[in-house]
């Protein structure tokens, strides 16, 4: 394919080979989204974290008799570990491109470092919103099938299955924040899994330090987007745990990425 563009010189048309022009934003996500499964890696780490939703959907759909297996339970039940293990995907994603040694690559083919971080972005939304849908299948069929509880289908709003996609979509960036900032999988990994444990030690035993948690810990301020509908005070401990989560390290990545050598 080739597209006319116009010569300044003399304004006569010429021949210009669509090869030679950026893929737009929409071609730059599939192809990250592509990155996410074309490795051994990326390959199991999704299948793993579905395999892990389904048996705990089963799991607390089974709970007591299935008496308490209303759809608001199991749904939360099920969205915690996959907030914990689908940010490892995040991680894989910004990482793969130093690992797998295709960064060279990717940034002759797309100069604008920012439009790629922006693209993996974008791929880590669209991941979040599949793995939603997912919980709320294997939700809707766990609970359906185990489940006995009255009326357990009225009990999730859409306000939660909307904060659910949030919290998912934070995590995600978490990772992908976390992966940006160090560069190399294991230790970003290593680090996104420890640090909130970490943290959350710590406050949990030094009483100077109670108050913060609430603004700081990945429990306490993440949990209930897939339990309940949230307070105004409740978003603003959320919106500052993911500031300083993600926005902190991402901004860091963004520099590191922005203007590291490609060697």
């Amino acid at each position: 394919m080739s597209a006319t563009a116009i010569r300044p010189a003399d304004g006569r048309p010429v021949r210009q080979s669509t090869k030679d022009v950026p893929p737009n934003m929409g071609r730059l996500i599939a192809i990250e989204l592509r990155k996410m499964v074309n490795t051994r890696s990326g390959f199991w780490v999704p299948i793993g974290v579905a395999a892990v939703t389904l048996l705990v959907a089963i799991i607390a759909s089974a709970n007591h008799h299935g008496h308490d297996a209303t759809f608001a339970h199991v749904l939360h039940a099920v969205v915690g570990p996959c907030a914990y293990l689908l940010p490892v995907m995040g991680v894989l994603l910004i990482c793969g491109e130093w690992s797998q040694r295709t960064k060279l690559t990717t940034f002759t083919l797309v100069p604008s470092r920012r439009r790629v971080l922006t693209a993996k972005l974008g791929a880590s939304w669209i991941v979040s919103t599949i793995a939603v849908a997912f919980c709320l299948l294997v939700t809707v069929l766990a609970a359906s099938v185990l489940g006995h509880h009255p009326g357990g289908t009225g009990s999730l709003s859409w306000q939660v299955v909307g904060q659910t996609w949030i919290y998912l979509a934070a995590t995600m960036v978490i990772g992908l924040a976390f992966g940006s900032a160090l560069l190399v999988s294991a230790p970003a990994i290593v680090t996104y899994l420890l640090l909130p444990v970490v943290w959350a030690t710590i406050a949990g035993n030094i009483s100077a330090l109670a108050g913060v948690s609430h603004w700081l810990d990945f429990g306490q301020t993440f949990s209930p987007l897939a339990q309940e509908t949230l307070s105004g005070t409740q978003w603003a401990h959320a919106l500052v745990t993911f500031v300083v989560w993600a926005g902190i390290p991402l901004a860091i990545g963004a520099r590191r990425i922005g203007r590291g050598d490609l060697d």
